[in-house]
């Protein structure tokens, strides 16, 4: 599923996944949307979490931004009914392609909308307000530090997980999105053309934010298990 796109609070950024090649923040992505409140931490007396499902693939994904991108602008950004949203950068255009998601200069959002008849394809479409972050697979809404992307012969989507590897880790950015102890628990929302497999995509909004995670984290994979009681689904 395509990954959506999202007005950031503070920053106006967004994420989401698209089959074409989503999820490739890190040069691996893959993917989208919804799940648990950001800043909810389990009590102390949280219940155990389920089954061990084995060790993943971790990659990071976020939204790109035109700002980021220089050279001359000359690619045409339709949206499905061929109206041009923007004339881009060739290589914000192949970000924007690769990430699912992106923020133009003027602070529009758009997403991947999907192929299209246009003399330039894929299409994209701006986000709405109830996708704030963007949307994944089933139009659930992305969540920063939350959802992941998978491959769902693998796990669910909808289904919640739980990572030890980020049980305690101080989350970056700003409140509500960010600036908090992560529980541990994930949120499989999106699908991606490069998720296959034992990997998952973590979305982190911001690619600031990949920066510092993957800094702190220097993890290439992580032990998922299933939420069982520690995580259960909402």
């Amino acid at each position: 599923m395509p990954r959506s796109t999202v007005v950031l609070a503070a920053a106006f950024l967004v994420g989401c996944a698209a089959d074409i090649g989503p999820g490739m923040g890190d040069p691996d992505g893959g993917g989208s949307s919804g799940g648990a409140d950001a800043g909810e931490v389990p009590s102390p007396d949280a219940g155990p979490p389920g089954d061990p499902l084995g060790s993943f693939q971790l990659t990071y994904y976020w939204i790109t931004d035109e700002a980021d991108y220089t050279g001359v602008p000359d690619t045409d950004v339709f949206d499905p009914s061929c109206n041009v949203l923007a004339t881009v950068t060739s290589n914000f255009f192949d970000s924007l392609r690769l990430e699912g998601t992106g923020r133009l200069i003027d602070d529009r959002v758009i997403n991947y909308w999907g192929a299209c008849a246009c003399s330039n394809s894929p299409c994209f479409e701006e986000v709405d307000a109830g996708h704030p972050w963007g949307s994944g697979s089933m139009s659930r809404a992305l969540v920063p530090f939350r959802s992941i992307a998978v491959d769902t012969g693998v796990l669910t989507i909808g289904h919640t997980y739980y990572a030890p590897a980020l049980d305690g880790v101080a989350v970056p950015g700003d409140s509500p999105w960010g600036d908090f102890a992560h529980d541990g628990c994930l949120v499989a929302d999106d699908t991606g053309g490069g998720i296959n497999g034992m990997h998952v995509d973590f979305f982190v909004a911001l690619r600031d934010a990949y920066v510092t995670l993957d800094g702190d984290l220097a993890l290439d994979q992580i032990d998922l298990y299933d939420g069982g009681a520690r995580c259960p689904d909402n």
